[in-house]
């Protein structure tokens, strides 16, 4: 027994230096959220809103599957709730609705589980906020929802909240979205051109003459936009040709400018760099370059920057060596970016478990995210996997499982290391299903929870006791 526990501790921690294989992985405001080439979607970090669609309002310290169907083809985050699109072109909405945000036509709080968003099968892209939401369909029309009470719909009404899609204007010629968090809404047509609306925060939409603008407008003269992304209240653009340019808000040198010179800009600034991907958080942005390399700049004050430090700063520091960088997503104070080999890294502010490497602390460096069912040496698993979350983990007082896998379990069982058992106790038989485990008679210690279905083990997982 004492061999065979220790050869499952061993294995137990190489395992944690894989990478998982994903196509897209995103950060929310205090959450992430990814999808594998399997069609499952998963997520991590705050629920309180309901926003990851487990039935409930807890965090989760680790990656669980959201839901059992694995026909999803694109997810994105709102500030407090999750949007995604099934295969079918579905909508779907889960978490923060106050404003009628999650767009179901109803003014209750939130939900905890998936809904449906009308009935139309025609869904591309969503781009959520605080409390406005905006979506394109595939005929490339787009729609708006939410709170309205600064246009920021694009309805051309203020005020009432809009609690279902509602499309702004007829053109059908729209290619991209993106919403801040300070009210104002920005949309890219298939032609190059960039236009906005709604609060003009930080000279966002223009200068200081304007203070709102109701319908899309457009924002400059320029038909050679690629890539728009938004920040807290700072914009962010690529052009075709690789250049950078930001506007808006700059008080933590989030727009690649010196603060004391510049805190907010109508005008564009470049930023040096031949750029293929963007993203902007709470007053602070990141950035992949061409040849793969990830650089950030602003604010640091929870390690958001990735560099090691919390130190701010407002020219793009390299974060690390490696040049096989993908995708990068920022929350409101982490990020969560993947590499071309499917592997996704988290970093920055942990509070609520955002970073979901099973702990609440926060770190300043690029850690990578382990979950079931994948690795870097592997490709996607075509059956489903066995799968136990534990958290928090470390733990002191009580640990939350969670298992959803193929196989039956009818047994929990905690070792110590010395391969006693310390803890045994008989849920209902099921393939899934969660447990709260009292620790508060384990001493401080590493343990291995071990699931059975009768006394052959199915899954196990290392267990701290704090």
């Amino acid at each position: 027994m004492k061999k065979n526990l220790f050869l499952l501790i061993a294995f137990l921690t190489t395992l944690n230096n894989y990478g998982q294989c994903f196509t897209k992985a995103n950060a929310g405001a205090f959450n992430g959220v990814a999808i594998k080439p399997n069609g499952t979607i998963w997520g991590w970090g705050n629920g309180s809103n309901g926003q990851l669609n487990n039935g409930t309002n807890f965090d989760e310290y680790e990656p669980i599957q959201l839901a059992t169907t694995a026909d999803w083809s694109y997810i994105s985050n709102g500030n407090g709730n999750t949007f995604a699109i099934k295969t079918n072109g579905t909508l779907w909405a889960t978490g923060y609705n106050v404003y009628g945000s999650l767009g179901i036509g109803s003014t209750a709080l939130g939900s905890d589980v998936f809904v449906q968003v009308g009935t139309a099968t025609n869904w591309k892209e969503i781009a959520g906020s605080t409390s406005q939401t905006i979506g394109i369909r595939t005929d490339n029309t787009i729609w708006g929802w939410g709170q309205n009470d600064f246009y920021q719909t694009g309805s051309g009404t203020c005020c009432a909240n809009v609690l279902s899609p509602v499309q702004i204007g007829t053109a059908n010629d729209w290619k991209m979205v993106a919403v801040t968090k300070v009210s104002s809404s920005f949309a890219l047509k298939n032609n190059g051109t960039l236009w906005a609306w709604g609060q003009n925060i930080c000279f966002m939409l223009g200068n200081s003459s304007v203070s709102v603008w109701q319908t899309p407008t457009q924002r400059f003269p320029d038909t050679d936009w690629k890539t728009i992304n938004a920040g807290f209240g700072h914009m962010l653009a690529l052009k075709t040709n690789g250049t950078l340019w930001a506007w808006g808000c700059g008080g933590e040198g989030e727009r690649g400018i010196d603060p004391n010179s510049s805190y907010a800009g109508s005008v564009p600034n470049q930023i040096a760099g031949n750029w293929k991907e963007i993203t902007g958080g709470d007053q602070f942005t990141l950035g992949i370059k061409t040849d793969g390399t990830l650089w950030a700049w602003g604010k640091n004050d929870y390690g958001q920057l990735g560099n090691g430090t919390t130190i701010n700063t407002f020219t793009p520091t390299q974060i690390g060596t490696d040049s096989n960088w993908a995708t990068v997503s920022a929350g409101r104070y982490h990020v969560v970016a993947m590499k071309t080999n499917g592997g996704v890294y988290t970093w920055g502010d942990n509070t609520y478990a955002q970073l979901g490497n099973g702990t609440a602390t926060s770190t300043t460096s690029p850690g990578l995210l382990n979950i079931a069912g994948c690795t870097l040496a592997n490709n996607e698993f075509a059956t489903i996997q066995n799968n136990i979350v534990l958290s928090p983990n470390p733990a002191s007082a009580e640990v939350r499982l969670r298992y959803q896998g193929s196989a039956t379990v009818n047994t929990i069982v905690i070792y110590d290391i010395t391969g006693s058992v310390v803890h045994k106790e008989q849920p209902l038989a099921a393939s899934s299903f969660s447990a709260v485990l009292n620790l508060s008679s384990l001493e401080k210690g590493t343990y291995v929870v071990v699931l059975k279905n009768n006394e052959s083990a199915v899954v196990s997982k290392k267990l701290v006791k704090e």
